[in-house]
């Protein structure tokens, strides 16, 4: 009785593993290798584009307005308030610094045209147009 108790416990550990490994199994994709590097094409050049410049919304008609200048550091006009900002670019993810912050807010964003799309503190898109 206690060989056969000690095998099902053998045999319920290894489907406990076998599931838990299949849970951290490789990414699948339905697209083609051309499709997948298309997509990638895409997203690169989304991040690859510069945001220097000045890019401008309206939102509860009030103005919100950034410049980013080309040495990292910039503006951000909220509704007539203008607070100095340093920022920097990776990977699709910018990260700004506002005076007298201790850590930099990160940022995930592209470029659509004329569009920057910005993912605020909750996840919501802002689109900035570019002036």
């Amino acid at each position: 009785m206690k060989k056969i108790l000690a095998v099902f416990a053998l045999i319920c550990a290894m489907l406990c593993v076998s599931a838990s490994l299949s849970a951290c199994g490789v990414k699948t994709s339905s697209a083609t290798p051309t499709e997948d590097a298309a997509q990638t094409t895409t997203q690169d050049a989304a991040h690859s584009q510069s945001i220097v410049g000045s890019w401008g919304t309206e939102l509860y008609g009030d103005a919100y307005v950034y410049t980013f200048n080309e040495d990292g550091t910039g503006t951000y006009s909220a509704a007539g308030k203008v607070m100095n900002l340093t920022y920097e670019v990776k990977n699709g993810i910018y990260y700004e610094s506002f005076e007298g912050s201790s850590k930099p807010n990160e940022r995930p964003y592209r470029i659509d045209g004329d569009k920057f799309i910005v993912k605020d503190t909750f996840g919501d898109e802002i689109i900035y147009t570019k002036k």
